[in-house]
Parts: C-alpha cells; sequence; structure tokens
C-alpha cells in the first residue's frame, strides 16, 4: 500500500481522535525514535492550540463565526503539519515499528510487491524510420488508440530484430534475431546506425515482466519492419 495523505482524517470527529493519539504516542516514544525535541515541542504546540478551537466550534448553542473560522483556519494548518511530521519522523524512520504506525493509524507501506498474473495479449506496434539511421517505436494496448501506452502488468517491452538487405524475406521467429533491446517506456528509439540505411528493420515485441519472466506476453505473429533512412 503506497503511502497516502489520506490517513489523515476528513471528518472534524474523527481528526480530533486521530491527532490525539498519535501525539501522545509520539511523545511517549521521541526519545527512543530520535525525533528531535524541537519538532515534538512545535507539534505539542499546534494541538494545545487547535484543541480548544475544535471545543469551541463544536458547540453549536455558543459558538460564533469568528469561532468556526478560527477552527477552520487551524485545523487545515495542524493537518498540513501532521502530515509534514509523519513523512519527516514516523513513515522512513527505521526505529518506528510497523505495529507503532497502526497504532498510530498511519499508512503502512507494503514491501511485498503485488502478484500479477500473465500477461495474456501482445502489444499494437507501430515502427517507422525517422532518419539518421533510427527507428521508432510505439507500441501500446488495445484501448489506447491515439496515444502509446503501457500494459498494466507489464514492466517494459521487449524487442527482438534483424537488419537485413531491401527486398529479403523477413525472419520467421524471434529466435532468428540476434540483436535485443528492451525499454521500459512506450515509445522509444532502436539506433541502427547510418551505415545500415537503405537496409530493412524487422523485430518482434512483447509485454515484459521482470520481476516474473514466465508471465511475460507471447511475441507478436509476425516481424513488423521498416525501411532504415
Amino acid at each position: 500500500m503506497p503511502i497516502r495523505k489520506q490517513y489523515v482524517p476528513k471528518r472534524d470527529d474523527d481528526l480530533f481522535n486521530f491527532q490525539g493519539n498519535l501525539v501522545n504516542i509520539v511523545v511517549t516514544n521521541a526519545v527512543a525514535w530520535g525525533i528531535p525535541a524541537p519538532a515534538v515541542a512545535a507539534l505539542v504546540a499546534r494541538r494545545a492550540e487547535y484543541e480548544p478551537l475544535y471545543h469551541k466550534a463544536q458547540d453549536k448553542g455558543n459558538r460564533t463565526s469568528a469561532d468556526v473560522r478560527a477552527h477552520i483556519r487551524v485545523r487545515d494548518l495542524y493537518k498540513k503539519e501532521i502530515r509534514a511530521f509523519a513523512k519527516e519522523y514516523l513513515m522512513f524512520n527505521s526505529s518506528v515499528l510497523d505495529e507503532d504506525r497502526r497504532r498510530m493509524l498511519l499508512t503502512v507501506r507494503d514491501t511485498e510487491p503485488t502478484p500479477r498474473g500473465k500477461i495474456t495479449t501482445i502489444p499494437y506496434v507501430l515502427v517507422k524510420s525517422v532518419g539518421g539511421g533510427t527507428i521508432e517505436v510505439r507500441v501500446r494496448v488495445e484501448k489506447d488508440q491515439t496515444k502509446a501506452s503501457m500494459h498494466p502488468l507489464a514492466d517494459a517491452v521487449e524487442v527482438k530484430y534483424l537488419l537485413v538487405p531491401a527486398g529479403e524475406m523477413p525472419p520467421e521467429d524471434p529466435d532468428t534475431c540476434p540483436k535485443q533491446q528492451t525499454s521500459k517506456k512506450a515509445r522509444f528509439t532502436i539506433p541502427c546506425g547510418v551505415k545500415n540505411a537503405g537496409q530493412s528493420f524487422y523485430g518482434f515485441f512483447r509485454w515484459v515482466n521482470l520481476t516474473t519472466p514466465a508471465n511475460s506476453s507471447d511475441w507478436t505473429t509476425k516481424a513488423l519492419g521498416a525501411v532504415i533512412a
């Protein structure tokens, strides 16, 4: 689970309970966690300013519009400061355990990669020569008709290719292509060299799962080509 700003509650009553719990735990463990005393003191001071304003704003029978505005102003500032404090001293602090973060109701980072299944479709590919001995490649998934895109289960796109004299037959399968390139971008170039201008480029393409190669897609069914300019 990625770190999110949304661990700070939006509802006023939830925020009140959240901040009190967090600050209490921080004050108790600040020395052990190596958090500088001035940073803790600033957080405690903001809490001391915020809580009376919260109580005034909740008293519907006696509050004024000025009370509500003051509460909103300090509340919003306090929320930003809590996020900044958590990012600086709690989220990436090796002394703070995940159990501690859960007690503070903070987001616990998922360090295990999410398993990804087999990629069952091949890329749609556009190959063209752009001059200077360079081939430009754009790959996309089927639903993206007008823009280059990566498959959501893929880390990269792989191409195996062959350069042959113009007019020669294209290769029949990727195993007969001695050259290879991998790109993590959906739009990339393949430098073939000006000396090869006039020859034909032929390539086979597939989506690649770098973590689990067996889950990569099949290769395109035929070689896609362009004449090198």
